[in-house]
């Protein structure tokens, strides 16, 4: 019979909090903020790219539904650094149409659908609207989708 032997093993983060010096947790946090506050510009204008890739790939009837699904997940990572998720889940609610035509085997969704995935994400992106505004925008598109599925 063989026995079990067990092993811990020492991460540098480990090893790093031990030691003497650092920061406190405080500095940490506010260094953390303004870094995400340096880089929101950035995913801003990120965002804007993938939205006008999107608006002209739609425009071609034969667009691949496939490079609308990766700009699509585009969006949600440079949603990250924004305080507000809605453009988010836009997004994924666009990737979502997506995934259920290609399953259907329909190969692209409803042209209707996406166009108003496209206005929604269009009027959350920096436009300043309040948490009601956009929960609106959202449970309009919810809605609006169902009518789409039927």
């Amino acid at each position: 019979m063989s026995t079990v032997r067990k092993f811990r093993v020492k991460t540098r983060l480990a090893s790093m909090i031990k030691e003497p010096g650092g920061i406190h947790v405080s500095e940490a946090l506010k260094r953390s903020e303004e870094v995400i506050v340096a880089q929101t510009e950035v995913c801003l204008d990120q965002i804007d790219a993938c939205l006008a890739s999107i608006e002209s790939l739609f425009a071609d009837p034969a667009h691949d539904p496939e490079e609308m699904y990766r700009l699509s997940t585009d969006i949600v990572s440079y949603c990250a650094v924004l305080p507000d998720s809605s453009l988010s889940e836009v997004a994924r609610s666009l990737c979502e149409l997506i995934d259920q035509a290609v399953e259907s085997g329909r190969g692209r969704p409803k042209a209707e659908a996406v166009r108003v995935h496209i206005a929604s994400m269009k009027l959350l992106h920096r436009t300043g609207l309040d948490a009601a505004a956009s929960q609106e925008i959202l449970e309009s598109l919810s809605k609006m989708v169902a009518k789409f599925e039927r």
